[in-house]
């Protein structure tokens, strides 16, 4: 079977972080929404990160079974 080049692939990235981590994020997003995002091309994706990181849903938590020591 043979691909279509001509349909882009779409890349996603999971990325695992302690609540500490997710704070900072947390913190950096709030300054660049005070301050006011730097790239206007870019825009619509810092707005989609913020939302995810501002509002996370339950289900995007797991335990750390070796913090549970």
């Amino acid at each position: 079977m043979t691909r279509d080049n001509s349909t882009p692939v779409n890349w996603n990235r999971e990325l695992n972080m302690s609540e500490p981590e997710e704070s900072v994020l947390v913190q950096m997003a709030s300054y660049f929404l005070d301050m006011g995002w730097i790239d206007e091309d870019t825009e619509k994706h810092f707005d989609s990160l913020v939302e995810k990181i501002c509002e996370p849903a339950p289900w995007d938590y797991s335990i750390d079974p070796q913090g549970m020591q």
